[in-house]
């Protein structure tokens, strides 16, 4: 094979595995794991993983030859420039699929995928490298390798994120954007009625939002007693129900939709009650799970995501409400490059119906296609941050002030506890 700048982490350690020395070398320790040499390497390429590390790209470059040169490749290109390629053709790249969904769809979505990746390569003869994993392993994979001044290139060619922080906080990301690196290339326009209601659709026409995970109030009535059952975020917010709050402080990219959502509405002085209101974190299927008759130490209100109700029996205490004032929500992403329109098949199944009906019926998450009429705006009223602040540049520094301003007053209720 013919190494250069442009040839992934992956393609040269399953050629050469002797590069994988020269790789830890240089401080990608994780290409010891053939895990995540899989998932992690065959979006980075040689040029992007030393830019990452600091390094000169041609020195790097000039180490791996030597390293897979010794391996005995006639087809190497030596560090000189020279050698015997055995083809100077250069077959297309794999097209990369990369994915941070929430827990209840992964599987299903996997294998929507999976079949329509096993059509798409035999109708094109291109290989398709996909990895959906659950959103709470996190974005750092993707934070640690990307370097200082990314290209199109040393990006996935299509990414699902349950979350917005890192698309639109990373200054990287934002640098990208205005370079139109990305583009809506989801077909589903306007979307459906749920959609425009909600006004989902991204003005710059970069980003698709192709579903939301909504937060609902649980109620538990043992814990109750008197007080009225809260409808709206604004009856939560009220000190009557000081420290009686359970919140996915976990779910970074529920709770990043949460702080942001108060904020909006309430300001400095929502986010401190929410704060102050706080009893605990828990998770949402340890609450379910635990809550019973006669259990008073569970908190009063769980806020939790919609799919969670789905779990309460006939029995339990639990009371879902969807806020009359609306869920506040988590957007899913479907980010694509704007080049390769060969892959627009994959886009178009990834944004098609039956993905869209696994995310409404699995998850329970209201989705945007036009043909998907699960979720009624009418009924089911949504808050989200919206287009207006997540394009902001500032909105990094809106919900790092947030943040912090909740963790100082929960450090100022509990003495050495964080949020």
């Amino acid at each position: 094979m013919t190494i250069d700048e442009t040839t992934t982490l992956w393609d040269l350690t399953e050629a050469h595995p002797s590069t994988i020395d020269v790789l830890v070398d240089a401080g990608l320790r994780r290409m010891t794991d053939p895990d995540l040499r899989r998932r992690f390497g065959a979006s980075i390429t040689v040029e992007a993983a030393a830019l990452a590390r600091g390094m000169d790209p041609n020195d790097l470059l000039a180490r791996i030859r030597t390293a897979a040169g010794a391996d005995g490749d006639a087809g190497v290109i030596t560090a000189d420039g020279s050698g015997t390629a055995s083809s100077s053709a250069t077959a297309p790249p794999p097209v990369k699929i990369a994915g941070l969904v929430p827990c209840p769809v992964r599987v299903p979505m996997t294998n929507v995928l999976e079949d329509a990746s096993r059509t798409f390569t035999a109708d094109t003869g291109l290989s398709v490298d996909f990895d959906l994993q659950a959103a709470y392993v996190g974005t750092e994979w993707m934070e640690e390798e990307l370097p200082d001044e990314p290209v199109t290139a040393d990006l996935p060619d299509v990414f699902l994120s349950a979350g917005f922080r890192l698309f639109f906080t990373d200054p990287r990301f934002r640098r990208l954007r205005e370079r139109d690196a990305f583009a809506d290339r989801s077909g589903i326009g306007a979307g459906n009625e749920f959609a425009r209601a909600n006004e989902l659709t991204d003005p710059e026409h970069r980003f698709s939002v192709v579903g939301v995970v909504p937060a609902v109030f649980m109620v538990n009535r043992t814990v109750l007693g008197d007080r009225p059952v809260p409808q709206s975020w604004e009856d939560v917010l009220t000190p009557e129900y000081e420290n009686s709050l359970a919140l996915p402080v976990g779910d970074f990219d529920l709770f990043d939709a949460l702080l942001l959502g108060i904020h909006r509405r309430f300001g400095t002085a929502g986010i401190e009650q929410l704060a102050r209101n706080m009893y605990r974190q828990v998770h949402p299927a340890q609450m379910v799970a635990g809550a019973t008759a006669d259990d008073a130490e569970q908190p009063l209100i769980t806020i939790m995501p919609y799919f969670f109700t789905r779990t309460i029996t006939e029995r339990s205490p639990l009371i879902p409400v969807w806020p009359e004032d609306g869920a506040l929500a988590a957007p899913i992403l479907l980010v694509t490059r704007s080049d390769r329109p060969e892959i627009q098949p994959l886009i178009d199944t990834i944004a098609g119906l039956p993905m869209s009906r696994v995310l409404s019926r699995y998850g329970l998450f209201p989705s945007t296609h036009p043909g998907n009429d699960d979720f009624s705006a009418e009924e089911h009223p949504l808050q989200w941050p919206g287009w207006d602040m997540l394009l902001s540049p500032d909105l990094g520094t809106t919900l790092e002030q947030a943040t912090a301003r909740f963790e100082r007053v929960i450090a100022d209720r509990h003495p050495g506890v964080s949020a």
